[in-house]
């Protein structure tokens, strides 16, 4: 209702605090064009806003992941300059800074990437949260393919009692790892439980992953595995893409 009453006015009579609740609308809606459209608008009247320049950055990632390689060079650039700029903005924003770990892994150095760039972010997130530094930890010994560093930080995430969560992804991942690597599937669904309860759209893992995973769990039961499969066609090929850290795990694991 918010949508259609705003999206049907002039833009020109919008507010900026309209613009941005059409923008976050558009990108719960998975519309990511108009979402980036409207964060483009308004990181170039206020550069200086971190949820403009978070949401404009998120927009652009999730663009890019299904843009062909030749396309995607103007959302690599929005990709990683807004993240570089949310992080200058808040730089205790552990959901910013992962952000940008992954980029900086994940871009050639042609584009931005740099190992010695991702470290830095992962030692700036383990002074601020400990848990999350060893779950950030767990993603960049998967993408530097470092198995001794992976068992390091992933008993470290599994055994911290003290600490808590403060981006949502990583209740995901430590589901992942408690059930797949350390055999705990009662604390993996717990986890993937919490990880629905608090589910957003700029999360990394759409809810139906969580939802089979849990389903999963529960010793593959066809009741509750047939309705996710018939909403999301070929799953498992999506985990593969988007889920890399049980492919990883299970790679690593014996059987």
């Amino acid at each position: 209702m918010v949508m259609d009453k705003l999206s049907n006015r002039s833009v020109s009579t919008l507010s900026d605090a309209e613009k941005l609740t059409l923008a976050n609308i558009y990108l719960q809606d998975r519309r990511y064009s108009e979402a980036l459209s409207f964060y483009d608008e308004l990181c170039d009247r206020n550069p200086n806003r971190f949820d403009y320049q978070f949401g404009r950055g998120a927009s652009a990632g999730f663009l890019l992941s299904g843009t062909p390689s030749f396309r995607s060079l103007r959302y690599v650039v929005q990709l990683r300059t807004s993240f570089e700029a949310a992080v200058r903005l808040q730089p205790n924003a552990i959901d910013a800074r992962r952000a940008l770990l992954n980029i900086y892994l994940g871009l050639p150095r042609l584009l931005g990437g740099s190992k010695a760039k991702a470290m830095q972010q992962l030692k700036a997130i383990q002074l601020i949260n400990p848990l999350e530094g060893a779950l950030a930890g767990v993603i960049y010994a998967i993408k530097t393919n470092d198995q001794s560093v992976f068992d390091q930080q992933a008993q470290m995430a599994f055994h911290d009692s003290k600490h808590q969560f403060e981006v949502n992804d990583s209740r995901y991942e430590l589901a992942m790892i408690s059930g797949h690597y350390f055999d705990d599937n009662k604390r993996a669904k717990k986890l993937l439980n919490d990880f629905l309860a608090n589910a957003n759209p700029g999360d990394q893992y759409p809810p139906v992953f969580a939802r089979y995973r849990l389903a999963k769990f529960n010793n593959d039961n066809p009741l509750l595995l047939n309705p996710i499969i018939e909403e999301v066609a070929e799953i498992d090929t999506f985990l593969e893409t988007y889920d890399p850290l049980s492919s990883y795990i299970r790679n690593i694991k014996p059987n």
